[in-house]
């Protein structure tokens, strides 16, 4: 795209993802809690940006100040995908999913794929040889449940997760790390050697949150990417130029 600055933001539920980019690569990324903000984050100027947003009260005000720097897009409002929409209710489809999907798209990978992100919830996303978009998944998230789990339980103290050295656990710490790492990888490890029974040439792309340990313990190939949302942003801004 040339010397040019896109700001990129993806509002999820407990975080919000701040990027910079020349429209092919990230420059930087912050990471901030959703519903906060820092005006100093945009003092950068920009030529445009894109937005995809699962809170729709902060989704308008990180909008409304963006569109006064910048032209701009938002996930709902775009109109070409890599994917066909084959699901009952299109609109239904979170933005996080869509931008998730095209990140996948961007990095280079041929459908048949699924996206697994491992954020606030667990979620797979399932795209076709014929890049249909036909659904997936959505489970517990895996801090979210640990967090509920060690607040609810008197004898279970939070504690930071690392990669299991075993199957099962020797002490309180390490069977945590087992019930939550490894069982989060068998959990997606399950559902991808089902879909693989249908889709033998299925490949798969991690993502943010428990991920980044998660994807050093699990039992079947797969990329890593902690920003594939944003590089999927980057995938919607080449497709929808034309409504700048």
């Amino acid at each position: 795209m040339g010397n040019v600055t896109v700001v990129l933001v993806d509002i999820g539920n407990t975080r919000t993802k701040l990027a910079f980019s020349d429209g092919e690569s990230l420059l930087s990324v912050t990471e901030l809690p959703t519903g906060e903000f820092d005006s100093h984050l945009l003092s950068k100027p920009m030529d445009a940006w894109v937005l995809s947003s699962v809170v729709p009260a902060v989704g308008t005000m990180w909008t409304e100040l963006l569109s006064r720097k910048a032209p701009g897009l938002t996930l709902k409002e775009v109109d070409n995908f890599d994917i066909i929409f084959d699901v009952r209710r299109k609109t239904e489809v979170g933005e996080d999913r869509l931008a998730d999907i095209e990140g996948a798209f961007y990095l280079g990978l041929k459908p048949p794929f699924i996206t697994i992100d491992f954020g606030t919830a667990s979620v797979i996303n399932l795209v076709t040889p014929q890049h249909e978009f036909v659904g997936g998944v959505i489970g517990p998230g895996v801090m979210s449940s640990y967090e509920c789990l060690t607040s609810k339980a008197a004898l279970l103290k939070e504690v930071p997760l690392d990669v299991p050295e075993d199957l099962i656990g020797r002490d309180t710490k390490t069977n945590l790390e087992s019930g939550f790492i490894l069982g989060f990888a068998f959990w997606a490890e399950g559902f991808y050697v089902r879909l693989k029974k249908q889709y033998p040439d299925l490949s798969a792309v991690l993502t943010v949150g428990a991920a980044k340990i998660i994807h050093q313990v699990i039992d079947f190939p797969a990329h890593y990417e902690p920003h594939l949302s944003l590089f999927g942003l980057l995938r919607v801004l080449e497709l929808n130029k034309h409504l700048l």
